[in-house]
């Protein structure tokens, strides 16, 4: 990433920190269900996307920063991250084909081919999948018959819905309009949790002129271990075709537009 560019990104994050911060209007508890129902249908809208971002990772590996990153993901199913050089050229190409994650780096000889990898070990935050395909999105992931299920709102239609089971809790802070349609809905951050600890966080921005759904930044982490996976996307496609031969990877395979 360009000098400047993290320059400005600090400063304007050490400028947001020293804004004295809004009081929290007083939130009522309120029925779960139409919240659920409307995460759900959100999910649902979302079946794919093609974009380019700017990634920063802190942790994994270390910490890097990419200047252009396609990013493909089919629904909740497959994923691809392609990073480049600023000569168009493959860095980095990390697939998640429904089952297992595999990275392939052009670069280095001794992995031309590719090979399955911890997905912690690359992005510092270990999360599935499918779970990742929806985070990036801006979405939640399917919550199939919690065993509870709580939320809160308050008159400004900032709404926390707290969804439990199957040995895990989530969290989503969100907004909706009163009145408006369910894909109004905006999810400002998530948080699972499994056993009490956190396995991720992921908070989220808005940009002019993206998709109404599809944050323009986003920001995955796990702050018990100082990881961070921030992605700022630059442009997008929304709801598109994805071709199943950018979730494969060999020695040679097509690059993601």
């Amino acid at each position: 990433m360009k000098t400047s560019r993290l320059i400005a990104l600090v400063v304007f994050s050490l400028l947001v920190a020293c804004l004295p911060k809004k009081p929290e209007l007083p939130m009522t508890e309120v029925p779960a269900g139409p919240l659920l129902h409307a995460l759900e249908q959100q999910r649902l809208s979302f079946t794919g996307l093609k974009a380019l971002a700017s990634v920063q990772v802190t942790g994994g590996f270390g910490r890097r920063a990419f200047d252009t990153v396609g990013i493909v993901i089919d629904g909740q199913r497959r994923l691809r991250l392609e990073a480049f050089d600023a000569l168009g050229r493959a860095l980095i190409i990390l697939v998640w084909n429904g089952q297992e994650f595999l990275l392939r780096v052009p670069e280095d000889e001794k992995n031309q081919q590719p090979g399955r990898v911890d997905i912690e070990k690359v992005l510092g935050v270990n999360v599935e999948g499918s779970e990742l395909c929806a985070a990036l999105s801006g979405v939640v992931q399917e919550i199939a018959k919690p065993s509870m299920a709580r939320a809160s709102c308050a008159q400004d239609g900032a709404c926390v819905l707290e969804i439990s089971g199957n040995g895990t809790t989530r969290r989503v802070r969100m907004t909706i309009s009163p009145g408006a349609p369910e894909s109004s809905i905006r999810v400002a951050e998530q948080e699972l949790y499994q056993s009490g600890s956190v396995v991720y966080r992921a908070s989220y921005t808005r940009k002019a002129g993206l998709s109404t759904v599809l944050p323009g930044t986003v920001r995955i982490e796990n702050p018990s271990k100082s990881a961070a996976f921030f992605i700022d996307y630059i442009e997008a496609d929304m709801n598109v075709p994805v071709e199943d031969k950018l979730f494969t990877l060999s020695g040679k395979e097509n690059r993601a537009p």
